[in-house]
Formats: structure tokens, sequence, C-alpha cells
């Protein structure tokens, strides 16, 4: 079985070659990630050579506009989707309202959506303001509040032939729980309702397969996996003439401006195909230059990150198992992200997270917009809320032997 060369990862990120970017430990990722050199390379192109309004006819404004196109062609080959589904948003935030703005046409009186309490406030809050709006009724699939963990019969009593829209996060950024998307998929189906996921903190520890997920409209951050700051929403053809526009109505014809509610980012869509560079360059160092499709490569090159990412998260869970600490969600990386939050009776989340800088290692506390999710499992003061250790494929184990080094004797002390 190939491993992911970790050396040749992080020569491909610039920070790695400055002085705190060798010191600190990055153990932050969820919170957004380290950027690709590939996708500064383009950012830094498009910066210095044509930084114009795009789409002209002069070969500056018209290398723009080729510029923004290969990026947003390049998210949608990541995906193996056609670039017409693709939405571009400023962030996953923006995309889940406008979304939810756009579902009016569904969301009537007398009809119901059911989001999950284990979401990401992004993928709850415009939901609950839009059945408000529309007099709707809107459903919360709970947590066990001991575990965190959503289960599917309690969705199977929500649902009913009144459900339009059920919206869940593919895994959890706070337990780190990958839910069964396939399996919840198949049961809002059956109700003819539509499925809205959020990829966001599951996208940068897995690429999203979403050949095989049966979401309508999956949403992840290109911020999160290596890139510029952008949200990704993916809404299926169907779904998507299911719904109002929400773009100047000059716009309505363009599959892909049809739920863009904001002037887009030139330089920052442009330098997405950066990340296709970077998922190339890896697949390339470790399979050989095989000619196969952008999307096999990634799915090819996510399994050694991975990997990579389990080995770090299984010697964390490991090395938390001894301490007066509470882990949240599963103490193995059975169905599980790379991501781990916790807290000590004695020591707040705040008082780890700082006193981890002395370690060289940075994390971070807080309630991390899980909010309810939070409140659910009995955490009082959100403003301390957990620390959370969340892990990407450049972390190495040196890393990581200093961030338990810094909580054994913070949590012990």
């Amino acid at each position: 079985m190939k491993h992911l060369d970790i050396d040749f990862v992080r020569q491909q990120f610039p920070v790695f070659q400055t002085q705190l970017g060798q010191k600190v430990g990055f153990f932050d990722n969820a919170g957004g990630s380290y950027v690709a050199g590939a996708v500064i390379d383009r950012l830094t192109d498009f910066y210095t050579n044509y930084k114009v309004q795009p789409y002209g006819a002069n070969p500056i404004s018209n290398r723009a506009g080729e510029a923004m196109d290969e990026g947003r062609r390049t998210m949608a080959a990541l995906l193996n989707v056609s670039a017409d589904l693709v939405t571009l948003g400023a962030s996953s935030t923006q995309c889940f309202n406008t979304l939810a703005h756009a579902c009016a046409p569904l969301v009537q009186p007398g009809t119901e959506v059911i989001v999950s309490e284990q979401d990401h406030e992004s993928n709850i809050g415009g939901w609950e303001r839009l059945c408000r709006q529309q007099g709707a009724t809107l459903n919360l699939w709970k947590v066990d509040p001991a575990s965190g963990e959503l289960a599917l019969d309690d969705l199977e009593k929500l649902l009913s032939d009144k459900t339009v829209i059920v919206a869940v996060t593919h895994s959890s950024n706070i337990i780190g729980t990958i839910n069964p998307i396939k399996e919840i998929a198949e049961k809002v189906h059956h109700f003819n309702a539509r499925l809205v996921v959020d990829g966001v903190s599951y996208a940068p520890h897995c690429w999203p397969n979403l050949d095989d997920l049966g979401a309508d409209a999956y949403v992840f951050s290109t911020y999160k996996t290596y890139g510029t700051h952008q949200g990704v929403m993916v809404v299926k053809e169907y779904f998507l003439n299911e719904l109002a526009p929400q773009c100047h109505f000059f716009n309505e014809p363009y599959p892909n401006k049809r739920l863009d509610s904001a002037g887009p980012d030139h330089a920052s869509i442009a330098a997405l195909a950066g990340i296709g560079d970077y998922f190339a360059t890896l697949y390339q160092h470790h399979f050989g230059s095989e000619d196969i499709p952008l999307h096999l490569k990634a799915r090819a090159v996510s399994k050694l990150m991975n990997q990579h990412e389990n080995q770090l998260c299984e010697h964390l869970l490991e090395g938390l198992g001894g301490l007066p600490a509470r882990i949240y969600g599963r103490n193995s990386t059975a169905q599980r992200e790379a991501n781990v939050a916790l807290s000590a009776p004695e020591v707040s989340s705040r008082v780890l997270a700082d006193g981890l800088a002395g370690y060289d290692i940075a994390a971070k506390n807080g309630h991390f917009y899980a909010y309810r999710l939070l409140q659910a499992m009995g955490i009082e003061d959100m403003s301390d809320g957990v620390l959370r250790i969340s892990l990407s494929h450049y972390n190495t184990m040196e890393e990581m032997e200093r961030c338990l080094a810094g909580l054994r004797e913070l949590i012990k002390a």
C-alpha cells in the first residue's frame, strides 16, 4: 500500500518555507487550511497580469475571463459534475442562505423542513428563517446528548409527505462523525423531498464522491481545501429548476449564475484551478503520469491523505485516553474524521488553547458555530466551548507528539 510522502506534500505549501510555518504545528485546519503554492501562483498571476473586468474583447480582459472559466471547470472536473451546476459564492454560509431563499417556492404553509441538531449553524439558520417567513414548520432532528450522534430511526419518525427539505452535515465539525449520506438520501427521496448536505467539515479529510452520495445539493469551502476563500455549491439540475433564481434577471438563462446572489471574486475563482494542479501534482508523484480524469486523481490522492490523517488522529485519541478529559465523539477513527474536540473539567478550554501556544501548537476553543450541538451535549459556557484539534494531511507526527505533551501538562496541572 502506498503512503503519503509528507516531505513532498509540505514542499507544495510555501508556508512551510517560512520561520513560523516551520515552528508552529497548525491544528486549526477546520477553521481554514494552509493554501497550496499552486493556488497562490494562480492568484498572483491573476493580480499581476489581468486584474481587470473579465470577458472583454481586449486580450487582458479576455485572459481574465478564461482564467475564471478554468477555475470553475477545474472545480467541476474535481467533482465530476457539469460546470453549469457549480455555483461559486463568497462562502458556504452565503451559499446556504442563497439556497434557502431560492427554496421559497417549495417551502410553503403546510410543508415541513428538517434540520439536524448536529449541523453548523450555516445549514440551520437559513432554513429556520425561511420557515418563519413562509409559515412552514421546522423540525429538529435531535442528537443523542451523550454521543452527539444522529439516529436514522429518529429521522424516519420526522419524515412525512409534508417534508420538502432535509438539511444535514456530511460530518460534524465537533464530534467528527461521518454520517451515512447515501442511506439518508434514500429515506429522504422516498418522500420526494430534497437533501441538502453540508460537506464543509468532510471535504478536507476525504474528497467527496458526488456520483455516489445521492445529495440534491452539496456545499463545501475551498479555503478549507487548500484554496482561496470561496464556497462551492453543486445543485442537481432537477432541483435547480424548482428554485427561484437569486441572480440578475438577465442571468437566469445561465444555470451556474442562477444562484449567484453576489458579484463573483474574479481572482479567487481563477485561483481555484490551483487546487486541481495540487491534486494532479500529488497524483503524479505517488502514482505516476497515468492519464485519468481529474476527479479520479483527487479521490486516489485523498485516500492517502485520509490514511495519514487517521494515523495521527488515532495517536491523538490514544494519548488522550488516560487524561481526565471528555472527548466529544468516537474514541477511534472508525467512521470519523481527523477532527477532535475535547474539554477538561478542571481546566477551561481557553486555557488549553492558550497553553498549547506555548508548545508551538495552534488550536482554538469555542463553539465553532455548532452552537446547538454543544448546547445539546451539555456545554453551558459557549464562549469557552471546547478545545478543537483539527488535522490536515500536511501535519506531522512530531507536531502531534508536541501537542500531546502540552495537553498532558495542561490537563494534569
